[in-house]
Formats: C-alpha cells, structure tokens, sequence
C-alpha cells in the first residue's frame, strides 16, 4: 500500500471519528435539554467542537492538500524516469527487433532465393519440355498437313479422274472400251501373256461366217472355246441412282427398263457368241461393276433366270476372278494328266540311274576304305623307318665322342 492510500485512510478515519463526536453531543444536549443550566454551556461546547472539527477539516485538508502536491512531483518525477526507462528499453528492443528482423529477414531471403531457384529450375524444364512437346507437335501438324495436302492432290486426282471417268460412262462407244479394257487387263493378271490360254479380240469361224468376241479362252481338247463379251448397261442404272426425289412407281419403271436392256445383252450374246461345237454351250458376259452385278441379283430374279436359261453366266470384276482361275487350274490339271505317262517313265529312269549310282557309289567308297587302310599301313612303316634312321644316328654320335 503506497502514501497516497494511507492518507485516504487516515482521513477517512479521521471524518468518522468528528461523526460520531458529532452524534455524541447531539444526544448529550437531547438529554439534557430538560435542564436549562446546562444549555448555554453546551451550546459553548458546541460552538468550541464545531470550531476544532473545522480546524481538524482545514488541517486535514491542507495536509491533504501537500500530500497531494508532494505525491503530483513525486508522480512527475516517476513519470520521467519511466519516460527515460521506457525510452532506454524501447531503444534496446528495437534494436534487438531489428538485428532479429535483419536476421530473420536475411533467412527468408536466403529461404525465398532458394525456392525461387528450384523454381526457376522446374519451370526451366518444364518450359524446355513444352518446347520440344510443342516443337514435336508442329512437326506432328506439318506432316499431317503434308499428308492433308497430298491427299487433297489424290483427291483433286480423283475428281478429275471421276469427271474423266463421267465422260467415258456417258457414250456408249467408250463406255464398251472400258469394260474391254478392264476385261483385259483381269485376264493380264491371271493369264500373263499367253496366247495358249487366251486372245483377246478373238475371231471365230462358224459355217463360213466370222464373229469377233472380246475374249476368247482355248480350252483342252475335246472341249472348246469359252467366249467372253463385255457389256455395260449403264444408261437405266445411271438414271435409277442419279434422280432425286424418285417415287416407288419410277423406280420401278427404272428397274422394269433396266431389266430390258440386260436381257437384251443377254439374248445378242446367246445368239452370236454360242456357237457349238467351235464354243462350248455357254458364254460368259462380263460387266465392269459390281453394283451393276448386285442390281441385277437383288432387285431383278427374272433376269437372273432368263440368263440360266440361255446358258449365260453374268460376272462383275469380283466374281470372275475365281472363274477365270479355274479355267487355269483346269488347263493345268489336264496338261500335267496329258504328260503323266511320260513323267512316270521318267521317274523310272530316274530311279534306276539312282541304283546305279548307288552301286557305283557303293563301289568308290570301298576304293576309299581300301586307300585308306593302306595308307595307314604306309603311314606305320614309314614310322617305323624313320624310328630306325633315328637310332642308326645316335648311334653315330656316340661313336664320334667316344674313339677308341
């Protein structure tokens, strides 16, 4: 507890005491107010302890007042030196602040130039990474767009070969040239250039009159020639594909059309190119397309069975492969059948001249054995020789260091 607090509490104590005096002459003069001699007096007394408590109070109020005084210089001089503590101390703690800070600053930077350097680092590689992935992609692009733009050459090609192509299908004259020339370029591939198995442009000669078929394929002996014509009925399948908008009735009509024009092909093929016995009894008509050919099959039955019966075999480029290489697999077939007799005395022959040569073989390697037995017999004896030449000298030579 400090002076200030003691002061506090005397004067408090002081101030209860004046009360209860205070009281105590009240109750004094109370009970002796019946007595009138003694009111003057008390009244004195009164009057005098009235007087004393305000000098008390004055007193206590003047000391007060010093204390006060005496404590507000003693404050200001505590507040200074606490200024000057406080000063000294927050002088020292900023400066022990700011070597801490320097230090801790000087980590983090150290901390933060290394992060950044390993982050420096993977960005390097990953940016070097996106580099070469990108590079590597636009190198993937250009050869793409090469391949795009070879491509769209083929394409560019292909148009102008389809619009070749268009030109060629829309007159009847080159539309015959080429089914011609794929017909003869299928029997090229199978056939090579054999004119025993086939001719193209072929004549025929039947009862002093001359048909000339596309192909014609010679068959052995007692069989004949197989004719081949090539046909193209394009003008009702170009329309049936080309139109837009074409109702079940048209299409039908197409179809009916197109139906015609094959059984005509068919009926000019039976009666010009089956000619017995120069051809066999049937022929075959080549048309260039499949989808002619899947037409005919799908939507046009009777077609197909007015072909049977005129003897008529329908082919597109597809299906007459396996045919024409039956023909060459019959023709094989046959020659090596022809020649069979003369292939197995040849393989007699063969196999004698081999027992012979397997007795003569038989014969050198017994000389062989024989040889080399004596051999050997001649390889000891010359051993042997050379054994005795080899004392016969030694023995020289003793003779020569030892005279007698």
């Amino acid at each position: 507890m400090n002076s200030f607090e003691w002061i506090i509490l005397i004067a408090v104590l002081v101030v209860m005491i004046l009360v209860g005096v205070i009281l105590y002459v009240e109750l004094t003069r109370k009970s002796v107010s019946d007595t009138g001699g003694m009111d003057t007096h008390m009244k004195a007394l009164e009057n005098e302890m009235k007087a004393s408590i305000q000098r008390s109070y004055y007193d206590l109020n003047q000391s007060l007042m010093n204390q006060l005084l005496q404590m507000t210089k003693q404050s200001g001089n505590n507040m200074s030196e606490l200024q000057v503590k406080m000063g000294e101390y927050l002088s020292g703690f900023q400066e022990k602040m700011t070597d801490r800070f320097n230090v801790e600053f000087k980590g983090l930077t150290q901390t933060f130039q290394s992060q950044m350097a390993q982050i420096n680092s993977v960005v390097e590689t990953r940016l070097d990474k996106g580099f070469r992935d990108a590079n590597q992609t636009f190198m993937d692009i250009a050869k793409r767009v090469e391949v795009i733009d070879h491509a769209q050459a083929n394409i560019k090609k292909l148009s102008e070969e389809m619009v070749s192509l268009q030109s060629i299908l829309s007159n009847n004259q080159t539309r015959g040239a080429f089914g011609e020339y794929q017909l003869n370029q299928l029997l090229a591939s199978i056939y090579g250039q054999n004119d025993q198995l086939y001719q193209t442009q072929y004549t025929i000669q039947h009862d002093k009159k001359s048909v000339r078929v596309d192909a014609a394929i010679f068959m052995p002996k007692p069989n004949a020639i197989i004719p081949i014509d090539s046909k193209f009925p394009y003008a009702s399948y170009q329309k049936l594909f080309a139109s837009e908008g074409v109702t079940k009735n048209e299409e039908a009509q197409l179809i009916s059309q197109f139906g015609r024009e094959v059984k005509k092909h068919i009926t000019d093929i039976a009666n010009k190119y089956i000619l017995p016995p120069k051809t066999v009894d049937y022929a075959i008509m080549f048309v260039p397309s499949d989808g002619v050919l899947s037409l005919i099959h799908a939507k046009l039955p009777n077609v197909v069975t007015y072909a049977r019966e005129k003897s008529i075999t329908i082919c597109s480029p597809t299906t007459i492969v396996p045919l024409l290489s039956s023909f060459k697999a019959f023709v094989i077939d046959y020659k090596r059948t022809k020649h069979m007799e003369k292939i197995n005395h040849e393989l007699i022959k063969l196999g004698r001249d081999f027992r012979n040569f397997g007795e003569e073989w038989r014969k050198l390697n017994r000389s062989i054995t024989s040889v080399v037995k004596n051999s050997e017999k001649m390889d000891s004896r010359v051993e042997k020789m050379a054994s005795t030449f080899t004392e016969i000298k030694n023995v020289g030579m003793a003779s020569d260091e030892k005279p007698e």
